[in-house]
């Protein structure tokens, strides 16, 4: 799920702006570790109702993270050769999968789906360049709507209904981390190499992998819970 950014540089690209920008009060309080986030995030799937509550509560959780450096280095993993990598933070098994993903300098992901209710993203150091495409079935086309260059604290937000993305490394130069929540988890999404007319079916499917806390390479199940970290046990399923 990997290519090349040919721009020498877009630090500088005039995004489409698809940030979300419902910042929440600011009497909240800031979230400042991982386990502090998962317990949060935990309690909305135990607690929310609906849909439209869980997506808004998540949003206000990621508006308000700010991980130090150091917290965030727990999962930081540049993979030696692979372009990125997709680090486990935790998943409940059921309802979401939490992931930091690790870009080296001027590579991207391939243009995917997301078979699954949402995909939240935070910033959380350099820049990452999100690209989106709509779907037109009539003419068989995936077409590029536009870019968002996401720093450290943004939030984007994305499923099947809005379209389809990519996302990599705003940079040649230096690298970026960011955090993707996904719920719930799957184990294997659509991807294209390229958009255009005709490019619609021209698609493969990709098994969704990551790198545990222990720096193991595996591929996802979609039961699978996790994070020694954070001081809660493995279990599967």
């Amino acid at each position: 799920m990997f290519g090349l950014i040919q721009q020498d540089d877009i630090l500088a690209l005039e995004s489409t702006k698809k940030l979300v920008e419902d910042i929440p009060s600011d009497d909240a309080t800031e979230i400042t570790s991982f386990g502090q986030l998962v317990a949060e995030v935990d309690k909305v799937f135990a607690t929310c109702p609906t849909w439209d509550e869980k997506q808004a509560q998540i949003l206000d959780l990621l508006h308000l993270t700010r991980l130090s450096d150091e917290e965030v280095e727990k999962y930081v993993d540049w993979g030696g050769s692979q372009p990125y990598t997709r680090n486990l933070v935790a998943s409940d098994g059921t309802n979401y999968n939490l992931l930091v993903l690790c870009w080296k300098a001027g590579c991207e992901s391939r243009i995917h789906n997301h078979p699954c209710q949402g995909c939240f993203v935070l910033g959380l150091s350099g820049q990452v360049v999100e690209t989106r495409y709509t779907v037109h079935a009539e003419t068989d086309e995936i077409r590029e709507v536009g870019q968002t260059v996401v720093s450290g604290g943004d939030v984007t937000y994305i499923n099947d209904n809005v379209g389809l993305h990519k996302i990599g490394s705003a940079s040649t130069t230096r690298g970026a981390v960011s955090l993707h929540l996904y719920t719930p988890p799957f184990s294997s999404c659509k991807v294209w190499a390229q958009s255009g007319a005709g490019e619609l079916e021209n698609f493969q499917m990709a098994k969704m992998e990551f790198t545990d806390h222990r720096g193991k390479w595996r591929r996802a199940p979609p039961r699978l819970a996790a994070a020694a970290a954070l001081d809660r046990p493995w279990t599967s399923a």
